[in-house]
């Protein structure tokens, strides 16, 4: 038994309405067994049926004759019966991944049959057929397509391999004992089935920032055990059994890599990407990598950003950067995944990564992927979305979101995310005309979504049990972005809580109401935001409200509020493509919840319904705070329906998130008030 918590993969016995049909489909199982991917899937059987059917599953090397009713999980090519029964065609038009679910008959028997053109697709359907009957749904009659949305669904983690740690390791350390390797650990399979199980396909082992400033020169000597080590052959030798973990899950592997390795791995004492030496040095550790790993899926790169070493070093560009690194991949079809987060040259963040990286477009390699934060500043609790989505057709993008809670609670507070990603995959870019949203770009083969995440060592994983449900939301969301919140966390819920409908109503209202509660006693919402201390604080950076510090990121000042980002300002809101530029540069049209990202007002400016400016943030602040308390009454109306352990374990957090959100409000409240000189309507906010 392990000690630490099975997530949404609990397999709870199923419903009596359901039992005596899936025991009659899915207690005899024949499955083929020529793949390491294979393997996994039994091995899930074994897991599964048990708990959902309360007896062991039969597993059978043929199709058993007498059994009454089977399931089959096989490609064509595997299966005689598979081929006999499911359109061969319809099976090879499926991309990498997608997978077929038909209830059949076949010489007699009512049978199951789950197939697909790849061994990971049939991953995908073994999961997702034992996801139907986690949540009670019928098998008997099923006639299931699905195919993913994006090719590449991958996880950057946030592992620095210095003491197990994880940067935002909101969850606990590193579960990757690193120093240990090839040593492996049981969580390490478990990890690989919940990714899989929601249909990620890629994870990235370590931590973008790959060291820490200041960095060691050409031979020096280092102690401390950082990212870029990951290169050196020892440690991709020991870490080829963890790559294997993966693979039976379909998953490809990536490692985030220090540009300046040729020196710091290499001992070279330049790494300018144009530079013969350097460029050989790329190409030779890329053959020593898939020497090693075959199906390796190739690079991040984090450059010039943050104290990381980029191209700007040597006078170059990032794709001088992007493309030296990306040449050495080519040969084994590995891809380089270009991080778009750069700042620090422009007064206002925001219009650095269009203004760097669009003038570049059509100029990266073929393997080079851009990978671009959903928004211009930070994983903020809202923001606009990126301009950078649609203004480079000639390169491959993807879209970079944050699953762990770096500014939204920190795995303490309960903050879903799920509806802010839907309203960024909602957003019509206009790229190619009206009806051009963010979810229809990131379709090529080079393109994808990606997460940024970091479980840990928690027995909860994320550190709070009900925000496992960003890692489950982001899987899902990504396979499918037509897939609505409320059906992604119906599904979350029933797997996890079971299927006691008040349980089910609570914590999905809970999830859904939670994001628009912190966006409010966080920032005041208006499109205000970084208005948290950054240093090392009590908690950790990033938790504590401290306005004073960032104040070019909001504008505050006595006159007024908010930044203009307008074509009179720092020329954010032009790099969209009209009418989206049109909506923002105007205050009248501009979307309310965006207002203060777009528009330094006055604090006695007026909206539509006539609330001032300044009243509007008193009114949101406490808002924000009284819908956290409701959420936690709502949850604790579950006692006794959902076990003590988890019972207790929110409530807990609910509080510290409530005594937090309190803290917030009243800081900013005061904040707002020190500079307007205007005291709340309500009498809320005490005059100092």
């Amino acid at each position: 038994m392990n000690d630490y918590d099975d997530c949404w993969l609990r397999y709870d016995r199923a419903d009596a309405d359901r039992l005596d049909s899936y025991r009659r489909l899915c207690r005899h199982a024949y499955v083929a067994e020529k793949s390491p991917e294979l393997s996994a899937v039994r091995d899930e059987l074994r897991r599964a049926i048990p708990g959902l059917l309360g007896e062991d599953p039969h597993l059978w090397q043929h199709p058993p004759s007498t059994a009454g009713g089977f399931l089959a999980i096989g490609t064509p090519d595997d299966m005689r019966m598979v081929a006999d029964s499911v359109p061969v065609d319809e099976v090879e038009r499926l991309t990498d991944g997608g997978f077929l679910l038909r209830t059949v008959e076949w010489e007699g028997q009512r049978c199951v049959v789950v197939t697909a053109p790849t061994d990971r697709g049939l991953v995908y359907g073994t999961f997702h057929l034992l996801r139907l009957m986690s949540v009670g749904d019928p098998v008997d009659d099923l006639d299931v397509r699905e195919e993913p949305t994006y090719a590449n669904r991958l996880l950057n983690q946030w592992d620095t391999p210095f003491h197990r740690s994880v940067e935002r390791g909101y969850g606990g350390e590193s579960i990757f004992d690193w120093e240990r390797l090839p040593d492996l650990r049981e969580r390490y399979e478990d990890y690989a089935r919940l990714l899989a199980s929601v249909g990620i396909n890629g994870v990235v082992l370590n931590n973008v920032n790959t060291e820490k400033p200041p960095r060691p020169s050409a031979g020096e000597a280092f102690d401390a055990f950082e990212g870029w080590q990951l290169l050196e052959s020892g440690r991709l030798e020991a870490m080829t059994g963890l790559v294997s973990v993966f693979r039976r899950y379909g998953i490809r592997t990536y490692l985030s890599v220090n540009f300046a390795s040729p020196m710091l791995v290499g001992g070279l004492d330049t790494a300018d990407p144009l530079d013969d030496e350097v460029r050989e040095w790329w190409r030779e550790k890329a053959d020593e990598v898939y020497d090693l790993i075959p199906d390796f899926g190739g690079f991040l790169v984090k450059a010039d950003s943050e104290g990381q070493p980029g191209p700007y070093d040597y006078d170059r560009d990032h794709v001088d950067g992007a493309n030296a690194i990306a040449a050495a991949l080519d040969p084994h079809n590995g891809r380089l995944w270009w991080r778009a987060f750069v700042y620090g040259s422009h007064e206002d963040r925001a219009v650095q990564a269009y203004d760097t990286f669009e003038p570049l477009d059509g100029e990266f390699a073929d393997n080079v992927t851009v990978q671009v934060k959903n928004g211009p500043i930070d994983f903020q609790p809202r923001e606009p979305v990126s301009t950078l989505f649609g203004a480079m057709p000639e390169t491959d993008l993807g879209l970079e979101f944050q699953i762990t809670g770096e500014y939204t609670g920190q795995g303490v507070h309960a903050t879903y995310h799920l509806p802010m990603w839907e309203e960024v995959f909602e957003f019509d870019t206009h790229a190619d005309g009206q009806g051009t949203p963010v979810k229809s770009l990131f379709r090529g083969d080079g393109e994808g979504v990606v997460g940024v995440g970091s479980v840990g060592e928690d027995d909860t994983w994320t550190g709070h049990y009900l925000m496992q449900s960003n890692l489950y939301a982001f899987g899902r969301t990504v396979w499918d972005p037509d897939r609505s919140v409320e059906e992604i966390t119906d599904e979350w819920v029933r797997q996890t809580f079971g299927a006691d409908e008040a349980v089910v109503d609570a914590v999905s209202e809970i999830l859904r109401d939670s994001w628009e509660a912190c966006i409010d006693y966080e920032t005041g919402g208006l499109g205000l935001m970084h208005m948290m201390y950054n240093g090392e604080a009590l908690l950790e950076n990033h938790y504590d409200p401290s306005p004073g510090e960032w104040p070019g990121y909001h504008g505050v000042t006595e006159d007024g509020v908010g930044v203009d980002r307008t074509s009179g300002g720092s020329g954010y809101a032009p790099q969209y493509r009209d009418p989206v530029a049109e909506r923002y540069e105007s205050v009248e049209t501009c979307p309310e919840e965006l207002l203060l990202f777009f528009h330094h007002l006055p604090w006695e400016h007026e909206l539509s319904d006539g609330t001032t400016v300044v009243q509007r943030l008193y009114d949101n602040l406490f808002a924000g705070v009284e819908e956290v308390e409701r959420l936690r009454d709502l949850w604790r109306t579950l006692e006794g329906r959902v076990d003590e352990k988890r019972y207790r374990h929110v409530s807990e957090r609910f509080d510290e998130q409530v005594a937090q959100a309190k803290r917030w409000r009243d800081t900013l409240a005061h904040y707002f008030y020190d500079h307007a000189g205007i005291p709340d309507e309500a009498g809320r906010v005490p005059n100092r």
